[in-house]
């Protein structure tokens, strides 16, 4: 198959971008996994969009900041019921980290606000190099009972200042369903070999950089691969609830895989292209590699043209990001993912964070490696 050429293949994040914000169990992502499974039976597999349950965070909410309505997100899960009030707590620097439940009592501000307890709801300022509204990956379950509205980092210096604020907020969980997309190339079940192509399809924001980059390239890739062994993909839906969709599929299938390429975020992202931030890492890349030592020289080698090296990880938890940290019992694992100072923001758009060129580039390369490893 001839290759796709970088325009064509960055229609794929354009499309994927425009269906709007991806969160698990949302309409607009619920159209995503199946405009994905239409993409996939283009290119010659079968496809199956594989339900599964999880309990559903909704809400309706709003902040007004010195008369104006600003963006905002809720903390997910960290509290359920009403509230509205112009006489919110105040957080200008909130900066969560990692996985939830988050429990926020202790989240106190640098600059000293005071705390919240249950039943209150929180103005928070998000901590983002570029002053963005940015916010991190939830497990879901029972929080604080805090609620918190996160804003923009660059409003923090008038939460700090006074300014009037009115925010308000109604959310509930409740019993819901999401989707994995799972392609068949060829007879996977059949192969001695099992081949996954795995990549995350779900995310807060509209991530194009962060998500539509990666589901370009996996897409691009299985279909490659597919011209010589057999290919399972997996598009898993619930990545930023705990990479729910992965867990799920890795426990019918983790004892049968036998090469496992995870394709993970901002793999398109190319700094040097923005005129928005000048740094010196622009197109940084992490390849994270276990399998045979003698292998690594040809991965390498094949994902020279980004400009990053292959790292060989202990397979621990701790050493690997993202649904690639499931699959550490399988024989042979790539995984590739990047930065984008976009990333997690309303700003992770096609023309801001990422780029074809830099698509194309990663893609080609990653189809390299991994036949590399499925020739061996």
């Amino acid at each position: 198959m001839a290759e796709r050429r970088p325009n064509e293949l960055f229609e794929l994040v354009e499309s994927y971008s425009r269906f709007g914000h991806h969160r698990t169990g949302s309409p607009s992502q619920e159209r995503t996994s199946a405009w994905l499974a239409a993409q996939l039976r283009d290119r010659g597999a079968t496809t199956v969009r594989e339900p599964i349950e999880l309990p559903r965070y909704v809400a309706d909410w709003s902040v007004t900041l010195d008369g104006e309505a600003v963006e905002s997100l809720p903390l997910f899960y960290e509290a359920t019921g009403s509230v509205s009030t112009d006489r919110p707590h105040r957080w200008p620097v909130f900066a969560p980290a990692g996985s939830g439940p988050l429990g926020v009592s202790g989240a106190v501000s640098a600059a000293g606000s005071e705390g919240a307890n249950p039943g209150d709801l929180v103005v928070a300022a998000t901590s983002n190099p570029l002053g963005l509204l940015a916010v991190s990956n939830r497990v879901p379950g029972p929080g604080s009972g805090v609620h918190v509205l996160q804003v923009a980092g660059e409003h923090g210096g008038a939460l700090a200042a006074g300014a009037p604020v009115r925010a308000s907020i109604d959310a509930r969980v409740e019993p819901s369903v999401c989707h994995n997309v799972v392609a068949r190339f060829g007879d996977p079940d059949g192969a001695a070999r099992l081949v996954v192509v795995t990549t995350p399809i779900s995310g807060w924001f509209t991530c194009a950089g962060e998500r539509g980059t990666g589901v370009a390239a996996a897409v691009e890739l299985a279909t490659r691969l597919a011209e010589e062994t057999p290919v399972l993909f997996l598009g898993a839906t619930g990545h930023e609830l705990g990479g729910l969709g992965a867990v799920a599929f890795r426990g019918r299938f983790s004892r049968r895989v036998d090469t496992l390429i995870h394709v993970g975020a901002n793999i398109g992202c190319d700094w040097q292209a923005s005129p928005t931030l000048a740094a010196p890492d622009h197109s940084y890349l992490s390849a994270r590699f276990a399998g045979p030592e003698r292998l690594r020289d040809p991965v390498a080698a094949a994902l020279a043209p980004t400009g990053h090296g292959v790292d060989m990880p202990a397979r621990v938890r701790s050493a690997w990001f993202g649904e690639a940290a499931e699959w550490l019992d399988v024989p042979c694992v790539l995984s590739l993912l990047g930065q984008n100072p976009w990333f997690h923001t309303p700003d992770d758009r096609p023309d801001v964070s990422c780029n074809a060129a830099r698509t194309a580039a990663v893609t080609d390369a990653l189809t390299e490696a991994a036949l590399a490893l499925v020739r061996r």
